[in-house]
């Protein structure tokens, strides 16, 4: 593991509070920003598929000078707006980080590496919509998780959780009465070997529930 892993950094009171104290001020901020409630609340999910370019503030494999990488993402988001502004809710997905193939002096190829590592969001949403545009936070753990496969020997799998953020902003078109389409970009701010993906993202979006 410690090929691909490293060393994860360990997650400290400072930082939660932090990361609790910026999800406050822009709960506050939204709430002082909302026009008089009207009477509808509604549910809304969205999906998204991006692609990831990955910046790594330590090498992404240890021993090696690389420090960026490209993958991709998928995400959903389920959001409850009470007839206002501002929306509450949950963030989780499927990121794939990086895969990379780790060389071995040997004069088989069969004796390289392969590592991949990616991460699964579960996170509080805080969102501001208004005119079909919405931008908001994600605020919580991530699931990393790193493997290592190869050189003749039973793949390796590792996984803990690591605090994280998600920025996104978007804006959707109707195509119907329930259903929106349009782009949203996604930054992504992880602790692990100092992590920031940028997400240029498409956005499928229903509001099933309107009460």
């Amino acid at each position: 593991m410690a090929l691909f892993a490293g060393i994860l950094l360990r997650r400290t009171d400072t930082a939660v509070k932090h990361a609790l104290v910026t999800a406050l001020l822009f709960a506050a901020a939204c709430s002082q920003a909302q026009t008089p409630a009207d009477t509808t609340y509604s549910l809304e999910v969205t999906a998204t598929a991006s692609p990831m370019l990955n910046f790594f503030r330590l090498p992404k494999v240890p021993g090696t000078e690389s420090k960026t990488s490209v993958g991709f993402g998928v995400s959903v988001r389920g959001m409850w707006h009470p007839a206002r502004l501002l929306a509450v809710g949950f963030l989780t997905g499927y990121f794939l980080i990086a895969e990379d193939e780790i060389l071995i002096a040997q004069p088989s190829s069969d004796l390289n590496y392969d590592a991949a590592l990616a991460a699964v969001p579960i996170q509080l949403a805080l969102s501001m919509q208004k005119a079909g545009f919405e931008i908001g936070m994600g605020i919580g753990p991530y699931m990393m998780m790193s493997t290592i496969g190869g050189g003749n020997s039973a793949p390796v799998h590792g996984s803990r959780f690591e605090l994280g953020m998600t920025f996104f902003a978007s804006y959707v078109f109707p195509l119907g009465e329930h259903i929106s389409l349009g782009p949203e970009l996604r930054v992504v701010s992880l602790r692990y070997r100092g992590i920031v993906s940028v997400m240029p993202s498409l956005s499928f979006r229903i509001d099933p529930v309107r009460y």
